[in-house]
């Protein structure tokens, strides 16, 4: 008997639209390193398959293949390597062929999955079949570029016109309409199929037209701009496009430089990489290509690598590329980004729920009222267009396109303030955000360094655009002139370049030595000037067991001076003496102890601090001694000025904080501590990515409900802290502007992308955009999704009444065997002609002054509750049973459904007023706040219905006649009774009942 397989034995082909192309996930893969690569090497030594790409973290395998290999046979190929079953002999044979075939130099064993950063470089130049000194020759590139593909991630392409519209035709409700129409064609109502079907257009177009907006304007954002790169290939110089790198070249690096892969190094000299867009740290990595480091050593730890899509901020070196295109680490993120789905909005659940309540309801009365008919024995056909009829009553079909439209509108508004917004019902969503996961890097800080603290002239001094204090109290003449010195000596020991800009200077160098020249010139030092009076002669940077920088100049005196800047203690211990107000004196153990605990203070506060002396008689720079101490220099990455108030007002929107960042916890935790991020004043909680690795998804939950902050973190960390905050019943934003916040914003309900300074994956994958990196456009996008919530609930309880209202019109005739009081046209006409423009102007009610003093609605409770639906029937049949009373004043005929009609319509109008508001009714009127669209509303609808009784041909279409005095006051009578009944039956529910609903703030 044939064992029956496991399920974690089976593979399941997740994409196979693209001939050639397959995606396949195995559960047996998932963080199963071992295994990953046993698949990648088995398939790959099959000649029909040209690139397989597996991975640990979603267990699938992207496979490229050619005839006359076949789905069915992959499929058992990969289940057969994960097992660790031999695959077809005929596969062994092709294997050996390929070894044969490979380029010289390059062994079969090659594995992108390799820990490179724990090989020695002789061990790594010998698996990529690589020469460290000539490179690669034109035959090998040629060679491994058809091999394994060019250097190139897959770019997210924007949705399709097709894929958007059809989208927005999904709804229940839609479906429903579709249904009505498609019966009113079979049943003979061509017209009114017709109009339903261009009700359920225009929303569809409208709706797709803002998202294809939104989309077009955010891939312009794109500043992506492929730069050369230089390599070394046949001893030779070259530079090329970064997609021709490919495995076992020679990079050369330098300030500016793209890195276009990932890279072993094989020798530098003060290299700086700016890792933040992959890693999320804010200061410059220092690498070193000679320390061998543990195989699962995390990645910002790995100095002896370089990867794709960072940025060389100072010195050079030189490195063996290891992995291209999908494999790099970036790779990796974007393989992840591809196996997410955002959830569904809460807007779309709550509007689901709503219209799933009202087909249910429909359907009912649609029920009744076919079976009564045939029990009557009136025929089936007009039994079935009076149930179509019904079935359009129930029906808001207004509500899809008056949502949003509503929203679409928010989104012109929110445009203005350079907030974009990709997917229409994000802004709703952000709404009903109640935790926002905050990027530090780019998002909460900016990207650069700034000087912030000195210590000189044994001070603490703090600075701020050259303004120097010293508990709050201004530095004195002396101090400052210290300072002076201190940050001349800085702009001297420093290779940043200044250059004349139209604004003035521009500043060209990493972001420290950029940092010290911007101090220095914030105290009226001319750097240029002070550069042509002391000509550089030598300079000796940071290496191996050095982390100082030195430099020798020449004074237009003929004197020489030697600059030192770098590690506070090294440069210390080659000082014997210091400078102060006073002068020169000696360096004793006091005078030590005290720069020791100043440079412990400044690196408690999360900031790099550098130490800087000097040897004005210009000593040696190859054996510095007997310098001069003049101080410490502090840097750290600002705060955005508008983010401390930024986040008091999401704390007071009732929005929980946290801060998710790659650095390490004390630099996060002084940060958080400067944001204030635990408001409250208690304490400040920090969760290490090293305490829940490995956690299973309840314990996190259970652990993310706590920390203000989250440090050490991975995209996968970040990724797995926003599904714990969901998993805990909570909707979370998340911001960032990295290629490690790839993840995060894709799983978070909603993503914010930072766009001036962003990434392209960063901004692909959000769903909000911020062009200006500022938080004010949050609370902005909070302030009106909340308004939009609240909008939208009143265009739903005037919708949802007046539909009420028709169909209980339709119904209570039904039930005593009346004629019906309406057509299926006028029907249409009620909810195309007269439902819309008020809805819409109720759509537009201006956001109430507390809208952010109270705390986000409950995303999980339905934006109709119970007693919300029985207060709308409540007003729904008071409409409802004016309207028959006019039908029945007027007896069955056409003159008596001329009345009904247009009492109905009038009625509905003036319901629009009752609508503005849930505490106040249609009195109160003229003490609120204006809003023209709804007054302009009721004014054109009013003139439209008095122009389908005047003219004609509409007349014919809804089957009017015409009307007297006396019909018009009946009209009249019925519409202004039943406002005021249904003001007073509010009035007494909001001074009753709505106080013990209310629940009470403290």
């Amino acid at each position: 008997m044939r064992r029956p397989r496991r399920s974690q034995d089976v593979a399941e082909i997740l994409h196979a639209a693209v001939e050639g192309r397959i995606r396949i996930r195995h559960p047996g893969l998932i963080a199963r390193e071992d295994r990953v690569r046993a698949v990648e090497i088995a398939l790959r030594a099959v000649p029909a398959i040209a690139s397989v790409r597996a991975s640990t973290l979603t267990g699938s395998v992207l496979i490229e293949y050619r005839p006359p290999m076949t789905v069915r046979r992959l499929i058992r190929m990969v289940e057969a390597a994960v097992a660790g079953r031999p695959l077809h002999p005929a596969r062994r044979r092709a294997a050996h062929a390929l070894s044969a075939a490979a380029a010289p130099g390059m062994p079969p064993a090659y594995d992108h999955g390799q820990a490179w950063h724990a090989l020695p470089f002789d061990q790594v130049a010998d698996r990529l079949g690589s020469q460290s000194s000539v490179g690669l020759t034109a035959e090998e590139v040629a060679h491994r570029l058809s091999l394994y593909g060019r250097n190139e991630l897959r770019k997210g392409e924007p949705r399709s016109l097709a894929s958007l519209f059809a989208e927005q035709l999904t709804s229940l409700p839609i479906a429903l309409l579709g249904a009505s129409a498609a019966l009113s064609l079979a049943t003979g109502g061509i017209a009114d199929a017709v109009m339903i079907a261009a009700v359920v257009l225009l929303n569809a177009g409208i709706a797709t037209g803002t998202e294809r907006q939104a989309e077009r304007t955010i891939l312009g954002l794109s500043n992506y701009v492929h730069q050369p790169v230089t390599v070394v290939r046949g001893g030779q110089r070259l530079a090329v496009d970064p997609s021709e790198v490919v495995p076992g070249d020679l990079l050369l690096l330098e300030r500016g430089t793209l890195v276009p892969a990932d890279a072993r190094l094989v020798n530098c000299d003060d290299l700086s990489v700016n890792e933040a867009p992959l890693t999320g740290e804010a200061l410059p990595v220092h690498k070193d290509a000679h320390v061998l480091l543990p195989p699962e050593i995390g990645l910002p730890e790995r100095v002896n690598m370089v990867f794709r899509g960072t940025a060389v901020t100072g010195g050079t070196g030189a490195a063996v590329v290891t992995a291209t295109g999908p494999v790099t680490e970036i790779g990796h993120v974007q393989e992840l980004l591809g196996s997410l789905r955002p959830p569904e909005t809460p807007i779309e659940r709550q509007l689901g729920d709503v219209g799933r309540e009202l087909v249910i309801v429909n359907g009912l009365v649609c029920g009744a009222v076919f079976a009564l008919g045939l029990w009557r024995n009136q025929g089936l056909v007009p039994t079935l267009r009076s149930a179509i009829s019904l079935a359009v009553a129930a029906i808001p079909e207004g509500l899809p396109a008056v949502a949003t439209t509503t929203l679409a509108l928010g989104i012109q508004d929110m445009r203005k303030r350079n907030v974009l917004v990709r997917k229409i019902d994000a802004v709703e969503t952000l709404g009903a955000v109640e935790v926002i996961g905050l990027d530090k890097t780019g998002t909460l800080t900016e990207n650069r360094m700034a000087t912030v603290a000195l210590h000189a002239d044994g001070l603490l001094l703090a600075h701020d655009s050259g303004r120097l204090t010293h508990d709050d109290a201004e530095a004195g003449t002396q101090t400052r002139s210290v300072v002076r010195r201190l940050l001349e000596v800085a702009a001297l020991c420093n290779e940043a370049i200044v250059r004349p800009d139209l604004q003035g200077v521009k500043i060209e160098g990493t972001p420290t030595e950029s940092a010290l020249v911007e101090a220095a010139m914030g105290l009226d030092v001319d750097v240029a000037a002070l550069r042509l009076s002391a000509r550089v002669l030598t300079t000796i940077g940071r290496g191996d067991g050095r982390k100082r920088m030195s430099t020798l100049h020449e004074t237009a005196e003929g004197g020489r001076l030697l600059c030192v800047k770098g590690d506070p203690v090294e440069v210390l211990a080659l000082c014997t003496a210091y400078r102060s107000a006073d002068g020169i004196a000696p360096l004793d153990d006091n005078a030590r102890a005290n720069v020791l605990k100043a440079n412990e203070r400044m690196a408690a506060q999360a900031l790099r601090v550098l130490g800087v002396a000097v040897d004005e008689a210009g000593g040696d720079p190859r054996a510095e001694r007997e310098l001069i101490w003049l101080g410490l220099a502090g840097l750290a990455n600002p705060i955005r000025p508008s983010v401390v108030p930024a986040l008091k007002r999401l704390r007071g929107a009732g929005i929980r904080t946290v801060m998710i960042t790659g650095d390490q916890s004390a630099t996060a935790y002084a940060i958080a501590k400067n944001l204030n991020l635990n408001g409250d004043g208690g304490e400040l909680k920090v969760l290490e990515a090293g305490q829940i690795a490995g956690v299973p998804p309840d314990v996190l939950a259970a652990l993310a409900a706590q920390p203000q902050v989250f440090a050490r973190v991975s995209p996968v960390d970040k990724l797995n802290i926003v599904k714990a905050l969901q998993a805990d019943g909570h909707i979370v934003a998340m911001t960032g502007d990295g290629i490690n916040d790839g993840p995060a914003l894709r799983a978070a309900n909603v993503g914010i992308a930072m766009g001036g300074a962003g990434t392209d994956v960063a901004r692909e994958v959000a769903d909000i955009v911020l062009a200006q990196d500022d938080l004010d456009g949050i609370i902005e996008a909070v302030r009106l999704g909340r308004a939009t919530y609240a909008n939208i609930r009143k265009v739903l309880r005037y919708l949802v009444s007046t539909n009420a209202s028709e169909t209980i019109t339709m119904f209570g005739a039904a039930l005593v065997g009346a004629p019906a009081p309406l057509t299926p046209m006028q029907l249409l006409w009620l909810n195309l002609a007269s439902d819309p423009l008020p809805a819409l102007a109720l759509g537009l009610e201006p956001p109430e002054p507390d809208v952010l003093d109270a705390p986000p609605h409950n995303p999980r409770a339905p934006i109709l509750s119970p007693g919300d639906f029985r207060r709308l029937l409540l007003e729904g049949s008071v409409m409802g049973a004016a309207s028959l009373a006019g039908y029945a004043f007027a007896g069955p005929g056409p003159r008596a459904s001329t009345i009904t009609f247009h009492a109905l319509t009038l009625t509905q109008l003036l319901h629009a007023f009752t609508s503005r508001s849930e505490r106040h009714g249609i009195l109160s009127e003229l003490s609120r706040p204006a809003n023209p669209a709804l007054y302009g509303s009721f004014i054109f609808s009013a003139a439209l219905q008095v122009a389908a009784q005047a003219f004609p041909v509409t007349r014919r279409l809804l089957g009017l006649s015409p009307i007297g005095v006396a019909d018009a006051m009946a009209i009249g009578g019925v519409a202004l009774g039943s406002t005021l009944v249904n003001n007073l039956i509010g009035a007494v529910l909001n001074r009753h009942v709505a106080p013990l609903l209310t629940p009470r703030r403290n």
